[in-house]
């Protein structure tokens, strides 16, 4: 293992305690703990934008302006557009709704909204249903950056298109939980937008 690898590693677990301790009684966050998961999880080495907050390998912003699902996530790309790579550090690509792989992950999605807004507001990620199936179970989710939809938060109920209106589109922050819960892709929410970044190896000739 190289030294860059065991102090990712390291960085990692850390991160992982963390969470751990600010979960352990009831899934409370306070800002303070927002902001040291937030804080600690920053790498100088591969930096992020200005106002957007890293967790491995993306950045992600909150997003207050309220829009539909279809305007947040072209907001997003639009952001993503504008970013212009760091000179022999980092580039960017491609901006999208937040699609979310991991318990960590979503609780650092969290951890974003809450130092943005100082609560839980109901807020959209990427998540969305292509295909209306008559079963819930059998309902195909998908993330509108293209990833592997492999991890998922919902609050008790949920997805259950409510009153059987069409919701094809995923919220977070729902319930008592704060989990997710499908809603129409028409209403209007702020959203968290994310970016893949890519690292700038430097070569010496």
């Amino acid at each position: 293992m190289t030294r860059l690898q065991e102090t990712i590693t390291m960085a990692m677990l850390t991160l992982l305690l963390l969470l751990s301790a600010a979960f352990t009684l009831g899934d409370i966050m306070t800002a303070n703990i927002a902001n040291d998961l937030v804080k600690f999880a920053a790498d100088k080495r591969n930096p992020c934008p200005r106002g957007w907050f890293q967790f491995n390998s993306r950045c992600f912003m909150f997003v207050k302006t309220a829009m539909t699902w279809p305007k947040a996530e072209r907001h997003c790309q639009l952001l993503g557009e504008k970013l212009e790579p760091v000179r022999n550090t980092v580039k960017y690509l491609g901006a999208n709704l937040a699609s979310v792989h991991s318990y960590e992950e979503f609780r650092f999605l969290q951890a974003v909204v809450l130092i943005n807004t100082g609560s839980f507001p109901l807020t959209w990620i990427g998540g969305y249903d292509a295909v209306q199936a008559k079963v819930e179970k059998d309902r195909l989710w998908f993330w509108s950056d293209g990833s592997k939809f492999d991890y998922e938060s919902w609050a008790e109920g949920e997805p259950n298109n409510h009153y059987g209106a069409r919701e094809p589109c995923i919220q977070m922050n729902f319930g008592a939980e704060n989990g997710w819960n499908d809603e129409s892709c028409g209403k209007s929410y702020p959203s968290v937008c994310s970016i893949r970044t890519c690292l700038i190896l430097q070569t010496i000739n």
